[in-house]
């Protein structure tokens, strides 16, 4: 592993999980899945999955609301679909990097799409730890769907979206910019 390997992993885990202790009265509002889409985007893979891992680690352990527990395994993995999706959207866009805004609702989309399905999984490994019994599919969807009733995982997805709308462009024109004077 490189030196500047190694820097970008330090400079971006230091990121997320800074941001998310600052914006942690904003339940589900947090950087973390757009950095680590950006850096797989930027980066590479390796690169954001290493992030997603040392951040949602750390996030699991030292988090205000206490140590993620049994559940930190399935939060983790959850964490590194972001890393695949940028590094996915970094080769379907390869050649568009430098004008990278026309994608920007594609940007969030993925992102809302990626905190839904992280949503669903640490939820279903939540019921599956707490062993609720007589749990199925169908009352796990339909516990995903209430949602659009109770807020709280609607508003990662909305989250997701925004900041990949809104912020995901600039970042990454100027992670670009940063990488070829580099």
């Amino acid at each position: 592993m490189r030196i500047a390997d190694v820097a970008i992993v330090a400079i971006f885990s230091s990121l997320v999980v800074g941001s998310d202790f600052a914006l942690t009265p904003f339940v589900n509002f947090k950087l973390m899945d757009v950095v680590v889409f950006l850096v797989a985007f930027a980066f590479g893979f390796r690169q954001g999955a290493m992030v997603a891992v040392l951040s949602e680690t750390i996030w699991s352990v030292v988090s205000p609301w206490g140590p993620a527990g049994l559940i930190a395994p399935f939060l983790i993995v959850g964490e590194l679909l972001f890393a695949v999706a940028g590094w996915a959207a970094a080769r379907v866009w390869a050649d568009k990097k430098e004008s990278i805004s026309p994608h920007a609702v594609f940007i969030g989309a993925t992102l809302a799409i990626c905190a839904f399905i992280w949503d669903f999984e640490t939820n279903a490994a939540t019921a599956l730890i707490a062993g609720w019994p007589g749990l199925n599919l169908g009352e796990l969807i339909s516990y995903e769907l209430q949602g659009f009733v109770f807020p709280v995982p609607l508003a990662h997805e909305i989250a997701d979206f925004a900041l990949g709308t809104l912020l995901a462009p600039a970042s990454l024109l100027l992670m670009s910019k940063v990488r070829r004077n580099s």
